[in-house]
This record gives structure tokens, sequence and C-alpha cells, in this order.
């Protein structure tokens, strides 16, 4: 598997997703000709239509570039899962067969979707102690917290590798507390700069003003921007070549600690007084 390329799963994700989205708004399509069948009749089931519609427009686009795109992925997987339960309120208030047959397939296509999702970034990630959503986070965080002006020596998974491998070998309390920091800036932190979004899908400069929002809060989201201050030093400077970017070495490979030890061997006095 790739770490930075699209692995295998990845690959097919990228292609389930494009055909989903063009499945359902072929779907939407056809449901609004055969109402009758569906019983998506009225302002509501326009709703209900539109709804799917454009959840497959976005899950669509987000198979179109499923790291680049990802805020548009994440809307299309929740307009998807409004829809599957939409479609099965609407067969409870009907009884239109139809309505049962497509909130059964969305509900369906939606754990399959998020299935197939979480096997792609564990095949990718393999975190060992951080869920998958704290390492998308965590890489998030290390992409923003880390400003070399393009001379970064660490890549930003790398660094997130580096954190999580060290919390599953520390044992400590602050473990928790750590991945609470994280679950706190993939779904608090947005709101403060108004993004209805998790961090880990926002654009670089969206996540750069809500990190500065927090630098300069008071408050609990001091400690918080404190943590990840923590978190992207460990990440980056935990890794030997963050470390020599800033000029240090460690004292072996200093030239300095290459002092010949080998014990001086001096001749007996007394032996060479004998000699004499």
């Amino acid at each position: 598997m790739k770490v930075y390329g699209l692995n295998v799963v990845e690959r097919v994700l990228d292609d389930v997703l494009v055909a989903t989205g063009a499945l359902l708004g072929a779907f939407a399509i056809v449901a609004g000709i055969l109402d009758a069948a569906f019983g998506a009749r009225g302002t509501a089931g326009g709703l209900l239509l539109a709804a799917t519609a454009i959840a497959g427009v976005l899950l669509a686009l987000g198979g179109a570039g499923i790291r680049q795109n990802a805020g548009a992925s994440f809307v299309g997987f929740e307009l998807l899962a409004i829809s599957a339960l939409g479609w099965i309120l609407c067969a409870i208030l009907t009884g239109a067969v139809g309505a049962w047959v497509a909130g059964a397939a969305l509900a369906a296509t939606f754990a399959a979707l998020v299935a197939l999702r979480r096997r792609a970034l564990r095949a990718r990630f393999k975190p060992r102690f951080l869920t998958l959503r704290n390492f998308d986070t965590m890489v998030a965080v290390a992409d923003t917290m880390i400003e070399a002006d393009g001379r970064e020596v660490v890549h930003p998974i790398e660094a997130a590798v580096t954190v999580d491998h060290l919390l599953a070998r520390i044992r400590t309390p602050m473990r928790d507390e750590l991945k609470l920091v994280l679950i706190i800036t993939e779904w608090a932190l947005p709101l403060l700069v108004l993004r209805p979004f998790p961090f880990s899908v926002l654009g670089s400069n969206d996540r750069r003003r809500a990190v500065e929002k927090v630098i300069n809060a008071k408050g609990p989201f001091r400690d918080v921007a404190r943590s990840l201050k923590i978190l992207a030093c460990v990440g980056y400077y935990g890794d030997q070549r963050g470390i020599a970017q800033v000029g240090f070495v460690h004292y072996p490979l200093r030239p300095r600690s290459h002092v010949d030890q080998t014990p001086l061997v001096h001749e007996d006095p007394f032996m060479t007084a004998d000699r004499r």
C-alpha cells in the first residue's frame, strides 16, 4: 500500500463514489417521474428528491478527487444518510413500496461506503493508537502548525505517524487527554471560523484561521493551542530529519565525542631501573 499515492482500496472507493453519484442522480429522476410508486409527492417529496440528487452530485465530486474534495464527499455522505432516513419516513407515511426499497437501498449503500472508506484509511495509515478520525485530524494539525516556507523535510503524514507510534508506546493518562484534544480540534475549532465541516476536510487557509483563533483565545481553548503545538513539534522534531534541519546533532555524532579512549601504557619505572 502507498502512503502518499492512492492505495488499491482508495482507487476502488474513488470509482464507487462516482458510480454511486451517477446512480443517485438517475434514481432521483426516475422517482420524480414515477412519484406514485415512490410516494414522493408535494413539497416534502420534492425536497427528498432534491436531497438525493444533490447527495449524488457531491459524492461524484468527492470521487473525482478523493483527497482534494474531501469536503464535498463529507457533505455527500451526510446527505446520503439523511436521504435514506427520509425515504424510510416517506415509506412509513405513504406505504409506498418504492419508498421502502429506496430507503433500504440507500441505507445499505451508506453503510457500504462508510465501511469501504474506513478500510481505505486503515490500509493507508495503519494507526496503532489513534482512531482513523484522530489520525486524519493529526495529519491536518501537522500540515497547519508546521510552516517552513516549503522547506519542510518531514511530511505531515510522517509527523502524524511519529505521534501515533509514540502514543502507542507510552503509558500515561495524557494519552486520552490528547485524544480529546484532537476530537475538539476536529469538530469544535471549525465553528470558530463559522465552517460547519470537520477540521480535517477544511482548506489550509481556514485551518490556519481556526488555529490562530485558538492561540489568541482565553480559557480552555488556550490549553488546546498548547497541546496542538506539542503534538506538531513531537511529530516533526521526533524525526531525525526534523532535528537535523535546526542544526541539532546528537552527542555521539559530534566530532568532539570521538576521543581516543585507549588507556595509556607506561613502562614500570622500577623495572627500568633494575635493567640499568
